[in-house]
């Protein structure tokens, strides 16, 4: 049986170190090892974090195969059970001590349906439930949403990913930056940080070796050893090929009913796929929120995470406690980069009269001109939107350096 306790010592040191977020409302608890049986009997590892105040209330269920220490455990276990909800943290199987083999893809419904089903007979689940997270662990998230069960009532999708094969490939071309650093977060970020950075380490050291290797196929294994899923991906590059089938979960945006927030950053390798997946929400008339920072998809979960966390909260309030007044009056946010400022639209894209270029000035700004055929004002100049000036460059945006690994944030 497991023990209660505090959260880990470094979760806990981490989580003291981090500003600019909501004072918190209860102290922690921590029950860790606790093992959820999956459909075929494979233990899949949880840990639960817990308001240590008497009363209800709701459950988040966060699965992950990156592990469950940091910088999950802080970000997601310590921050939200501090603000009132009891946070499932599980391994996907395969990873982190759970059992049976890690599949990019195919075990997630099923194995998220029987957490959902352990979660009902626990005493402390009362029958509220969310879910939350970023990456893959947005994957999993569209995976229970495939056939959602009755106590899933909120959903958090963060830099979210829906379409492994689009992650991985561009019309047949392999995205190999990508394949690698998934490949290097799925393989060992669960085995611990000293693991990980070796790995990480390895791969820096032989990057040049690998990518102008011939054939390119398993060269990666000279740092990453052998990652039967990664060779299986490298190996199918056709979208047609069954092997992909099942894998995009575009399908469970269809038709959802479950109020769905969707998070993401201009510069997220995933960007278009939060796009994809709000447009299907709307079209499906799901409740659904977008919020698009000036950020990567690891940068969404660093310097972005105050901003990331205010926005998860007030939604997981809303539609998990019956407190809407965090949710911001209209459904999109976005960062305008060259105002370096926040705007809110009632949707997205924003609606337009009409199409506009921009095109050079003389002092070497851009400027709007209409299009042949539109309209436009005096002299061909289009009318402008409200507020929207034109485009002139204070400075070079700021590059974000990426992470050895996608969605695999440490502490903002």
């Amino acid at each position: 049986m497991a023990s209660r306790g505090k959260p880990p010592l470094s979760s806990r040191m981490m989580r003291a170190i981090w500003r600019g977020l909501p004072d918190k409302r209860h102290d922690v608890g921590w029950e860790p090892g606790l093992v959820v049986p999956a459909a075929d009997g494979s233990p899949l590892v949880t840990d639960h974090y817990f308001p240590r105040t008497a009363g209800d209330f709701p459950t988040l269920l966060v699965r992950s195969p990156y592990g469950r220490g940091l910088p999950w455990s802080p970000m997601y276990g310590m921050l939200f059970a501090e603000q009132g909800f009891h946070v499932v943290l599980q391994s996907c199987r395969g990873t982190g001590g759970s059992g049976g083999a890690f599949d990019l893809w195919r075990n997630e419904a099923a194995d998220g349906l029987a957490t959902v089903s352990w979660l009902r007979r626990q005493p402390w689940f009362d029958g509220t439930l969310g879910t939350i997270g970023p990456s893959y662990l947005g994957y999993v998230q569209w995976a229970l949403a495939l056939d959602p069960p009755p106590e899933l009532k909120a959903m958090v999708v963060q830099v979210g990913l829906h379409d492994p094969y689009a992650l991985f490939y561009a019309d047949g071309a392999l995205r190999l930056e990508n394949a690698l650093l998934v490949g290097l977060g799925m393989a060992y970020q669960h085995r611990g940080i000293a693991p990980f950075a070796g790995a990480t380490l390895r791969l820096q050291r032989r990057m040049r070796d690998i990518v102008t290797a011939r054939p390119l196929r398993g060269a990666y294994a000279s740092a990453l050893g052998d990652v039967p899923w990664l060779d299986d991906v490298m190996a199918h590059p056709d979208a047609g090929d069954p092997y992909w089938d099942g894998a995009s979960l575009a399908r469970a945006a269809e038709g959802l009913r479950v109020p769905t927030s969707l998070i993401t950053g201009r510069y997220d390798a995933l960007v278009d796929q939060s796009f994809e997946q709000y447009a299907r929400l709307r079209e499906a008339g799901c409740d659904t929120a977008l919020l698009v920072g000036p950020w990567t998809h690891t940068s969404a979960m660093q310097q972005g995470w105050p901003e990331v966390f205010a926005e998860s909260l007030a939604w997981l309030r809303a539609h998990l406690c019956g407190e809407p007044s965090g949710l911001r009056p209209t459904r999109v946010r976005v960062h305008v980069g060259g105002e370096d400022a926040w705007r809110d639209l009632d949707d997205w894209p924003s609606l337009s009269a009409g199409t506009i270029s921009w095109v050079p000035t003389a002092d070497g700004h851009l400027d709007q001109r209409a299009d042949a055929g539109s309209g436009g004002g005096v002299n061909g100049t289009a009318p402008r939107p409200p507020g929207l000036p034109a485009l002139r460059p204070r400075r070079p945006h700021p590059v974000h350096r990426r992470s050895p690994a996608l969605a695999h944030g440490r502490s903002p």
